[in-house]
């Protein structure tokens, strides 16, 4: 493994701003540590980084026990959201820089910019200045300068934050490619679910401080163990259910008991599933192979580019409890579905959280 936190914790004053923190990331792993604003994520990056001292606990690189080295001795790059070039240096010099303190010779500084200016696909702008450069490239020059000097790892707090969505979703592509390239170990912090899951290979979810849950994109959102994690992922249904043998009792329905919902017995459970696994048919056709889990009329129909989004709302034991669908504009047409019509729900997939 590249990275190892054991047990880090970081207050001020009587604020915890990390608690116990443990987590550790495999070597060229791309690793989105995902938090709202002032959950700790930050924080718990720049521990790694050496900019702040833990209080407690253990920071690991490489095997090496890194936790009272300074910045400069950890092998480590790092990106801000707001590039922090310098504006007096050329786009050269600027990625140059780390080499030059370092004292690395004027050919390999010169090779070594030379393969990043092609890296970051800014070849023909090397004399140009910061303040002529855009947003999206001044944040690969920041890129490239961390990159300069080989880091063993790399750390990026929120890079695209500043940046207009079509170059964040442009960018986040770039830096995919370029840490594939060059294997580099990456934590990327942010609070853009979908900037999380559009490149990582696994998320963690921190809250106050508290690391909850680890996963690949598609494990956390699709199968969560936390309910925090199951409500901050996007739109997430939740009904109360109950056990019942091998079966799932919701809305006075027996469900089929998934796979990974054999040890919940004796638990109390909510039944999650995501607006795109709901299945709509009207009272007079309800032939499905999906669980249904009971009758519904029909709140609200919106445009929820590509799809259509069906707010309902639920009858008999959930009564009045609003779900969410997301259907194709085919299916909307097909069923000719209106404010206040009656529907059957079904269910294509769902998963059971304990509570």
């Amino acid at each position: 493994m590249s990275i190892e936190i054991q047990g880090v914790s970081k207050s001020y004053g009587t604020h915890e701003v990390l608690k116990h923190v443990s987590l550790t990331v495999e070597s060229g792993e791309l690793f989105v540590l995902l938090g709202a604003s002032g959950s700790g994520k930050s924080t718990l990056l720049r521990l790694i980084a050496g900019l702040l001292e833990p209080d407690s606990g253990r920071v690991i690189l490489h095997g090496r026990d890194v936790t009272v080295l300074p910045p400069q001795q950890r092998g480590t790059g790092f990106v801000f959201q707001n590039y922090s070039l310098f504006r007096h240096m050329t786009v050269r010099q600027n990625i140059a820089f780390g080499l030059s303190i370092r004292r690395t010779n004027r050919t390999e500084q010169n090779r070594r910019v030379d393969e990043l200016l092609q890296l970051i696909d800014l070849v023909e702008m090397g004399d140009r200045m910061p303040s002529q450069l855009s947003g999206g490239q001044q944040q690969r020059v920041a890129l490239a300068r961390a990159l300069a000097y080989e880091p063993s790892v790399l750390l990026l707090d929120e890079p695209f934050g500043a940046l207009d969505v079509k170059i964040r979703a442009q960018l986040r592509q770039s830096l995919v490619g370029i840490q594939r390239r060059l294997g580099v170990t990456t934590i990327l912090v942010t609070h853009d679910q979908e900037e999380a899951f559009d490149i990582a290979d696994r998320i963690g979810i921190i809250e106050q401080g508290e690391l909850l849950e680890l996963g690949t994109p598609d494990a956390l959102y699709r199968s969560p163990q936390r309910l925090f994690t199951a409500s901050f992922l996007g739109t997430a249904n939740l009904l109360d259910a109950r056990r019942s043998g091998e079966s799932v009792v919701v809305n006075d329905v027996l469900l089929p008991m998934p796979s990974d919902g054999q040890y919940l017995n004796g638990h109390a459970l909510k039944l999650l599933f995501r607006p795109e696994e709901v299945s709509l048919m009207r009272p007079d056709n309800t032939t499905s192979r999906y669980g249904l889990i009971g009758a519904g009329v029909v709140q609200a129909v919106s445009f929820a580019q590509p799809m259509i989004r069906v707010q309902i709302s639920l009858t008999g034991e959930h009564a009045n409890t609003p779900i969410q669908a997301l259907l194709t504009a085919s299916e909307v047409s097909e069923l000719n579905l209106r404010e206040g019509d009656q529907v059957v729900v079904g269910l294509r997939s769902y998963h059971l959280l304990p509570i």
